[in-house]
Protein backbone atom coordinates (compact mmCIF):
# COMPACT_ATOMS: atom_id res chain seq x y z
CA UNK A 1 0.00 0.00 0.00
CA UNK A 2 1.04 3.57 -0.31
CA UNK A 3 2.54 5.57 2.97
CA UNK A 4 0.62 7.38 4.85
CA UNK A 5 2.10 10.30 3.51
CA UNK A 6 1.83 9.73 0.16
CA UNK A 7 -1.48 10.04 -2.13
CA UNK A 8 -2.86 7.75 -4.29
CA UNK A 9 -3.11 10.26 -7.98
CA UNK A 10 -4.37 7.48 -9.71
CA UNK A 11 -7.10 6.69 -7.93
CA UNK A 12 -8.21 10.65 -7.36
CA UNK A 13 -8.28 10.60 -11.32
CA UNK A 14 -9.70 6.95 -11.21
CA UNK A 15 -7.28 5.57 -14.22
CA UNK A 16 -5.04 2.75 -14.29
CA UNK A 17 -1.73 3.06 -13.41
CA UNK A 18 -0.66 2.03 -17.25
CA UNK A 19 -2.95 4.38 -18.57
CA UNK A 20 -1.43 6.82 -21.27
CA UNK A 21 -1.33 10.26 -21.42
CA UNK A 22 -4.78 10.60 -23.58
CA UNK A 23 -6.61 8.54 -20.88
CA UNK A 24 -5.37 10.73 -18.14
CA UNK A 25 -6.33 13.96 -19.69
CA UNK A 26 -9.97 12.06 -20.59
CA UNK A 27 -9.89 11.43 -16.86
CA UNK A 28 -9.16 15.34 -16.00
CA UNK A 29 -11.87 16.75 -18.38
CA UNK A 30 -14.49 14.71 -17.11
CA UNK A 31 -14.23 15.22 -13.63
CA UNK A 32 -13.61 18.66 -13.62
CA UNK A 33 -17.28 18.76 -15.69
CA UNK A 34 -18.54 16.81 -12.65
CA UNK A 35 -16.75 18.57 -10.04
CA UNK A 36 -15.27 22.38 -11.07
CA UNK A 37 -17.14 24.83 -9.01
CA UNK A 38 -18.39 26.77 -11.50
CA UNK A 39 -20.34 23.69 -12.71
CA UNK A 40 -21.29 21.91 -8.93
CA UNK A 41 -21.91 24.10 -6.44
CA UNK A 42 -21.81 21.62 -3.61
CA UNK A 43 -19.42 22.61 -0.49
CA UNK A 44 -17.27 19.33 -1.43
CA UNK A 45 -17.03 19.93 -4.70
CA UNK A 46 -14.37 22.60 -4.48
CA UNK A 47 -12.17 20.69 -2.20
CA UNK A 48 -12.17 17.58 -4.42
CA UNK A 49 -11.73 19.58 -7.29
CA UNK A 50 -8.39 20.50 -5.30
CA UNK A 51 -6.98 17.28 -4.95
CA UNK A 52 -7.85 16.56 -8.79
CA UNK A 53 -5.85 19.30 -10.13
CA UNK A 54 -3.08 18.64 -7.34
CA UNK A 55 -3.25 14.72 -8.88
CA UNK A 56 -3.22 15.95 -12.63
CA UNK A 57 -0.26 18.10 -12.16
CA UNK A 58 1.77 15.09 -10.96
CA UNK A 59 0.84 12.07 -13.50
CA UNK A 60 -0.14 15.01 -16.17
CA UNK A 61 3.09 15.80 -16.37
CA UNK A 62 5.46 13.27 -17.98
CA UNK A 63 8.48 13.85 -15.56
CA UNK A 64 6.71 13.70 -12.84
CA UNK A 65 4.69 11.45 -13.30
CA UNK A 66 8.09 9.60 -13.81
CA UNK A 67 9.68 9.88 -10.03
CA UNK A 68 5.88 9.78 -8.75
CA UNK A 69 5.48 6.16 -10.60
CA UNK A 70 8.72 4.69 -9.20
CA UNK A 71 7.57 5.01 -5.77
CA UNK A 72 4.17 4.29 -6.25
CA UNK A 73 5.48 0.72 -7.93
CA UNK A 74 7.46 0.03 -4.65
CA UNK A 75 4.75 0.04 -2.51
CA UNK A 76 1.94 -1.33 -4.72
CA UNK A 77 3.65 -3.62 -7.20
CA UNK A 78 2.98 -6.91 -5.31
CA UNK A 79 -0.44 -5.54 -3.89
CA UNK A 80 -2.80 -7.62 -5.61
CA UNK A 81 -0.36 -10.97 -5.15
CA UNK A 82 -0.80 -10.42 -1.61
CA UNK A 83 -3.80 -11.73 -1.27
CA UNK A 84 -3.57 -14.98 -3.35
CA UNK A 85 -4.22 -18.18 -2.14
CA UNK A 86 -2.78 -20.04 1.01
CA UNK A 87 0.75 -20.24 2.19
CA UNK A 88 0.95 -23.94 0.77
CA UNK A 89 0.81 -22.79 -2.63
CA UNK A 90 3.69 -24.67 -4.91
CA UNK A 91 5.52 -22.33 -6.89
CA UNK A 92 4.96 -23.28 -9.92
CA UNK A 93 1.09 -22.75 -9.24
CA UNK A 94 1.35 -19.40 -8.04
CA UNK A 95 3.89 -18.71 -11.08
CA UNK A 96 1.20 -20.16 -13.41
CA UNK A 97 -1.47 -18.06 -11.94
CA UNK A 98 0.76 -14.23 -11.98
CA UNK A 99 1.29 -15.56 -15.85
CA UNK A 100 -2.95 -15.80 -16.43
CA UNK A 101 -3.74 -12.59 -14.22
CA UNK A 102 -0.63 -10.46 -16.61
CA UNK A 103 -2.82 -12.04 -19.63
CA UNK A 104 -6.01 -10.64 -18.03
CA UNK A 105 -4.65 -7.40 -17.31
CA UNK A 106 -2.94 -6.65 -20.43
CA UNK A 107 -6.39 -7.42 -21.80
CA UNK A 108 -7.90 -4.63 -19.89
CA UNK A 109 -5.25 -2.00 -20.16
CA UNK A 110 -5.87 -2.36 -23.86
CA UNK A 111 -9.51 -1.84 -23.70
CA UNK A 112 -8.49 1.30 -21.15
CA UNK A 113 -6.34 2.94 -24.00
CA UNK A 114 -9.11 1.26 -26.85
CA UNK A 115 -6.40 -0.56 -28.26
CA UNK A 116 -9.28 -3.26 -29.63
CA UNK A 117 -7.62 -5.72 -32.25
CA UNK A 118 -5.06 -6.59 -29.50
CA UNK A 119 -7.46 -6.96 -26.96
CA UNK A 120 -9.41 -9.23 -29.80
CA UNK A 121 -6.18 -11.01 -30.09
CA UNK A 122 -5.71 -12.22 -27.05
CA UNK A 123 -9.42 -14.01 -26.86
CA UNK A 124 -9.73 -18.32 -26.92
CA UNK A 125 -9.39 -19.88 -30.11
CA UNK A 126 -13.53 -21.03 -29.62
CA UNK A 127 -14.38 -16.96 -29.47
CA UNK A 128 -12.35 -16.42 -32.40
CA UNK A 129 -14.36 -18.63 -34.16
CA UNK A 130 -17.69 -17.50 -32.96
CA UNK A 131 -17.32 -13.85 -33.01
CA UNK A 132 -15.50 -12.04 -35.67
CA UNK A 133 -13.31 -9.01 -35.33
CA UNK A 134 -16.21 -6.57 -36.53
CA UNK A 135 -18.51 -7.92 -34.05
CA UNK A 136 -16.22 -7.19 -31.58
CA UNK A 137 -14.98 -4.14 -32.27
CA UNK A 138 -19.10 -3.36 -33.26
CA UNK A 139 -19.69 -4.26 -29.34
CA UNK A 140 -16.89 -2.55 -27.83
CA UNK A 141 -17.59 0.70 -29.59
CA UNK A 142 -20.93 0.83 -28.03
CA UNK A 143 -20.35 -0.17 -25.03
CA UNK A 144 -17.69 3.05 -25.49
CA UNK A 145 -20.96 5.06 -26.32
CA UNK A 146 -21.95 4.58 -23.25
CA UNK A 147 -19.31 3.80 -20.51
CA UNK A 148 -15.76 5.10 -19.95
CA UNK A 149 -13.91 2.76 -18.02
CA UNK A 150 -11.79 4.70 -15.80
CA UNK A 151 -9.83 2.16 -13.43
CA UNK A 152 -9.87 -1.42 -12.90
CA UNK A 153 -8.78 -3.95 -9.73
CA UNK A 154 -7.91 -7.64 -10.51
CA UNK A 155 -8.54 -10.10 -7.57
CA UNK A 156 -7.28 -14.12 -8.07
CA UNK A 157 -10.20 -16.36 -6.81
CA UNK A 158 -9.09 -20.03 -7.78
CA UNK A 159 -8.11 -22.44 -10.60
CA UNK A 160 -10.06 -25.12 -12.33
CA UNK A 161 -8.25 -28.23 -13.56
CA UNK A 162 -10.24 -29.73 -17.20
CA UNK A 163 -13.42 -27.61 -16.63
CA UNK A 164 -15.93 -26.93 -19.31
CA UNK A 165 -16.11 -23.71 -20.20
CA UNK A 166 -18.56 -22.77 -23.70
CA UNK A 167 -19.39 -26.16 -24.81
CA UNK A 168 -14.77 -26.66 -24.74
CA UNK A 169 -12.82 -28.87 -22.37
CA UNK A 170 -9.66 -26.63 -21.39
CA UNK A 171 -7.12 -28.14 -18.61
CA UNK A 172 -6.97 -25.25 -16.67
CA UNK A 173 -8.91 -22.24 -16.33
CA UNK A 174 -8.10 -19.20 -13.94
CA UNK A 175 -10.92 -17.10 -12.54
CA UNK A 176 -10.63 -13.83 -11.89
CA UNK A 177 -12.93 -11.22 -10.23
CA UNK A 178 -12.97 -7.85 -11.74
CA UNK A 179 -13.42 -4.58 -10.55
CA UNK A 180 -14.20 -1.56 -12.30
CA UNK A 181 -14.56 2.31 -12.06
CA UNK A 182 -16.57 3.83 -15.13
CA UNK A 183 -18.06 6.77 -15.97
CA UNK A 184 -22.10 6.70 -17.20
CA UNK A 185 -22.45 9.24 -20.15
CA UNK A 186 -25.95 8.69 -19.47
CA UNK A 187 -25.84 10.66 -15.83
CA UNK A 188 -22.61 11.84 -15.65
CA UNK A 189 -21.91 9.67 -12.40
CA UNK A 190 -19.00 7.55 -11.88
CA UNK A 191 -19.80 4.28 -10.65
CA UNK A 192 -18.28 0.74 -9.87
CA UNK A 193 -18.91 -2.91 -10.43
CA UNK A 194 -17.56 -5.94 -10.27
CA UNK A 195 -17.58 -9.24 -12.92
CA UNK A 196 -16.29 -12.31 -13.17
CA UNK A 197 -13.81 -13.49 -15.71
CA UNK A 198 -12.01 -15.93 -17.00
CA UNK A 199 -8.15 -16.98 -18.55
CA UNK A 200 -8.24 -20.22 -19.99
CA UNK A 201 -4.94 -22.58 -21.10
CA UNK A 202 -5.48 -22.88 -24.49
CA UNK A 203 -3.25 -24.71 -26.71
CA UNK A 204 -0.76 -24.81 -24.75
CA UNK A 205 -1.02 -20.49 -24.39
CA UNK A 206 -3.22 -18.42 -22.03
CA UNK A 207 -6.17 -17.06 -24.08
CA UNK A 208 -9.03 -14.91 -22.50
CA UNK A 209 -12.32 -16.56 -22.73
CA UNK A 210 -14.96 -13.76 -23.86
CA UNK A 211 -17.71 -16.79 -23.91
CA UNK A 212 -20.51 -14.76 -25.49
CA UNK A 213 -21.50 -16.14 -29.04
CA UNK A 214 -23.56 -12.94 -30.16
CA UNK A 215 -22.61 -9.82 -29.74
CA UNK A 216 -24.79 -8.00 -32.40
CA UNK A 217 -28.13 -7.88 -30.35
CA UNK A 218 -25.76 -6.70 -27.01
CA UNK A 219 -24.11 -3.48 -29.60
CA UNK A 220 -27.73 -2.92 -30.79
CA UNK A 221 -28.82 -2.02 -26.94
CA UNK A 222 -25.60 0.36 -26.34
CA UNK A 223 -26.50 2.23 -29.49
CA UNK A 224 -29.71 2.61 -28.68
CA UNK A 225 -28.96 3.38 -24.94
CA UNK A 226 -26.52 6.38 -26.71
CA UNK A 227 -29.36 7.76 -29.03
CA UNK A 228 -31.61 8.16 -25.98
CA UNK A 229 -28.77 10.10 -24.47
CA UNK A 230 -28.32 12.30 -27.74
CA UNK A 231 -32.40 12.75 -27.64
CA UNK A 232 -32.44 13.71 -23.87
CA UNK A 233 -33.25 17.29 -22.51
CA UNK A 234 -29.65 18.75 -21.99
CA UNK A 235 -30.31 21.22 -19.41
CA UNK A 236 -27.22 20.36 -17.22
CA UNK A 237 -23.35 21.18 -18.09
CA UNK A 238 -22.41 17.75 -18.34
CA UNK A 239 -25.09 16.80 -20.54
CA UNK A 240 -24.42 19.54 -22.79
CA UNK A 241 -20.53 18.40 -22.76
CA UNK A 242 -21.98 15.32 -23.70
CA UNK A 243 -23.97 16.18 -26.55
CA UNK A 244 -20.46 17.60 -28.46
CA UNK A 245 -19.29 14.20 -28.51
CA UNK A 246 -19.89 11.64 -31.44
CA UNK A 247 -20.83 8.69 -29.55
CA UNK A 248 -20.31 6.21 -32.72
CA UNK A 249 -16.82 7.16 -32.82
CA UNK A 250 -15.74 8.92 -29.83
CA UNK A 251 -14.90 12.62 -31.55
CA UNK A 252 -16.72 15.74 -31.90
CA UNK A 253 -19.91 15.87 -32.97
CA UNK A 254 -20.22 17.94 -35.75
CA UNK A 255 -21.34 21.10 -33.67
CA UNK A 256 -19.02 20.55 -30.72
CA UNK A 257 -16.03 21.17 -33.87
CA UNK A 258 -17.20 23.75 -35.26
CA UNK A 259 -17.47 25.25 -31.59
CA UNK A 260 -14.04 24.77 -31.17
CA UNK A 261 -12.91 25.70 -34.86
CA UNK A 262 -14.28 28.86 -34.03
CA UNK A 263 -12.42 29.70 -31.01
CA UNK A 264 -9.23 28.72 -33.53
CA UNK A 265 -10.62 31.35 -35.45
CA UNK A 266 -10.92 33.50 -32.86
CA UNK A 267 -7.23 33.65 -32.12
CA UNK A 268 -6.52 34.34 -35.63
CA UNK A 269 -8.23 37.71 -35.63
CA UNK A 270 -6.70 38.52 -31.95
CA UNK A 271 -3.05 37.11 -32.91
CA UNK A 272 -3.09 36.66 -36.58
CA UNK A 273 -2.18 33.04 -35.90
CA UNK A 274 -2.76 31.39 -39.23
CA UNK A 275 -4.58 28.05 -39.57
CA UNK A 276 -6.22 25.14 -41.88
CA UNK A 277 -9.00 23.16 -41.71
CA UNK A 278 -9.06 19.45 -43.72
CA UNK A 279 -11.45 16.94 -44.42
CA UNK A 280 -11.12 12.77 -44.39
CA UNK A 281 -13.68 11.42 -46.55
CA UNK A 282 -14.98 8.24 -47.50
CA UNK A 283 -17.17 7.04 -50.41
CA UNK A 284 -18.09 3.63 -49.96
CA UNK A 285 -19.86 3.15 -53.60
CA UNK A 286 -22.95 0.89 -53.62
CA UNK A 287 -23.43 -2.50 -54.89
CA UNK A 288 -25.52 -4.21 -57.32
CA UNK A 289 -29.07 -3.78 -55.13
CA UNK A 290 -28.08 -0.40 -54.29
CA UNK A 291 -26.61 -0.42 -51.10
CA UNK A 292 -23.77 1.01 -49.76
CA UNK A 293 -20.74 -1.76 -50.17
CA UNK A 294 -20.12 -2.73 -45.89
CA UNK A 295 -22.67 -0.79 -44.74
CA UNK A 296 -23.19 -3.53 -42.02
CA UNK A 297 -19.64 -2.82 -40.81
CA UNK A 298 -19.51 1.12 -42.36
CA UNK A 299 -20.05 2.62 -38.57
CA UNK A 300 -17.22 0.48 -36.77
CA UNK A 301 -15.07 1.06 -39.44
CA UNK A 302 -15.62 5.05 -39.45
CA UNK A 303 -14.74 4.97 -35.68
CA UNK A 304 -11.83 2.48 -36.29
CA UNK A 305 -10.66 5.60 -38.27
CA UNK A 306 -11.82 8.28 -35.95
CA UNK A 307 -9.64 6.30 -33.50
CA UNK A 308 -6.59 5.76 -35.77
CA UNK A 309 -6.68 9.32 -36.66
CA UNK A 310 -6.91 10.83 -33.01
CA UNK A 311 -3.69 8.92 -32.40
CA UNK A 312 -1.99 9.58 -35.00
CA UNK A 313 -2.08 13.50 -35.29
CA UNK A 314 -0.82 16.18 -32.76
CA UNK A 315 -2.31 17.11 -29.41
CA UNK A 316 -3.30 19.99 -30.49
CA UNK A 317 -5.15 19.17 -33.31
CA UNK A 318 -8.76 18.84 -33.09
CA UNK A 319 -11.01 15.75 -35.09
CA UNK A 320 -14.40 15.82 -35.49
CA UNK A 321 -17.45 14.22 -37.20
CA UNK A 322 -18.93 16.51 -39.81
CA UNK A 323 -20.93 14.23 -41.35
CA UNK A 324 -21.93 10.81 -41.92
CA UNK A 325 -19.01 9.71 -43.99
CA UNK A 326 -16.00 12.70 -43.35
CA UNK A 327 -14.19 13.24 -40.67
CA UNK A 328 -12.88 17.40 -39.78
CA UNK A 329 -9.16 18.37 -38.70
CA UNK A 330 -8.10 21.82 -37.50
CA UNK A 331 -4.73 22.48 -38.02
CA UNK A 332 -4.03 24.95 -35.54
CA UNK A 333 -0.92 27.33 -36.53
CA UNK A 334 -0.41 25.58 -39.40
CA UNK A 335 -0.34 26.36 -43.63
CA UNK A 336 -2.60 24.77 -46.15
CA UNK A 337 0.06 23.23 -47.70
CA UNK A 338 1.62 22.00 -44.65
CA UNK A 339 -1.85 21.14 -43.33
CA UNK A 340 -2.27 19.27 -46.80
CA UNK A 341 1.21 17.50 -46.30
CA UNK A 342 0.26 16.19 -42.92
CA UNK A 343 -3.07 14.57 -44.13
CA UNK A 344 -1.44 12.89 -47.43
CA UNK A 345 1.06 11.44 -44.38
CA UNK A 346 -2.13 10.28 -42.55
CA UNK A 347 -3.57 8.62 -45.62
CA UNK A 348 -0.19 7.18 -46.51
CA UNK A 349 -0.56 5.52 -42.26
CA UNK A 350 -3.61 4.07 -43.36
CA UNK A 351 -2.30 2.12 -46.30
CA UNK A 352 0.07 0.59 -44.04
CA UNK A 353 -2.83 -0.38 -41.44
CA UNK A 354 -3.58 -4.11 -41.65
CA UNK A 355 -7.56 -4.00 -40.70
CA UNK A 356 -7.78 -0.95 -43.10
CA UNK A 357 -6.63 -2.55 -45.86
CA UNK A 358 -8.14 -6.11 -45.63
CA UNK A 359 -11.70 -4.68 -43.92
CA UNK A 360 -12.36 -1.41 -44.75
CA UNK A 361 -15.07 -1.15 -48.05
CA UNK A 362 -13.84 2.75 -48.75
CA UNK A 363 -11.92 4.79 -50.88
CA UNK A 364 -10.49 7.65 -48.58
CA UNK A 365 -9.94 10.86 -49.72
CA UNK A 366 -8.89 14.31 -48.05
CA UNK A 367 -8.83 18.22 -48.98
CA UNK A 368 -7.73 21.11 -46.82
CA UNK A 369 -7.72 24.52 -47.00
CA UNK A 370 -7.05 28.25 -44.83
CA UNK A 371 -10.40 29.54 -43.40
CA UNK A 372 -12.06 32.31 -44.14
CA UNK A 373 -15.27 33.56 -43.10
CA UNK A 374 -18.20 31.91 -42.43
CA UNK A 375 -15.81 28.67 -41.03
CA UNK A 376 -19.10 26.36 -41.95
CA UNK A 377 -19.25 27.36 -45.40
CA UNK A 378 -16.04 26.61 -45.77
CA UNK A 379 -16.10 23.02 -44.25
CA UNK A 380 -19.15 22.43 -46.42
CA UNK A 381 -16.82 23.69 -49.49
CA UNK A 382 -14.84 21.33 -48.55
CA UNK A 383 -17.04 18.13 -48.54
CA UNK A 384 -18.38 18.64 -51.87
CA UNK A 385 -14.69 19.09 -53.35
CA UNK A 386 -12.36 16.41 -51.99
CA UNK A 387 -8.82 16.52 -54.00
CA UNK A 388 -6.45 14.22 -52.72
CA UNK A 389 -7.09 10.79 -53.57
CA UNK A 390 -4.53 9.00 -52.65
CA UNK A 391 -6.26 5.93 -51.09
CA UNK A 392 -8.09 3.46 -53.21
CA UNK A 393 -9.99 0.86 -51.98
Amino acid sequence: MLKENQTDYYNILQVHHDAEKDVIDAAYKCLSKLYHPDLNRAPAAAEHMKDINVAYQVIGNESARDEYHRQWMRDNAWRTLSDWGSSNWRASEKKEAYSAFEMIDSFFRETLNEKWESAYGRLTAADHENVSFQDFLEWKQAVHSVYRLGNYHISYFCVYNDCQYNGKIYPKIFHFIVRVTELQLVTGQIAESSSHKYVALDGGVLRICLGSRELKSAAEKFRELAKTIAKQELSDPFAKAVSKIDMSTGALARGGWLEEAEKERERQRRYGRKFCIGVIGFEPGLSSEGTLHGEETLEANIAYVSEFVRRHIRKTDIVGRCSDLALAVVFPETRAKDGRAALEKLIGLMCEDAHLRSSFPCKITAAVKHVKEPLEEELDSLLEKIDIQTVNR
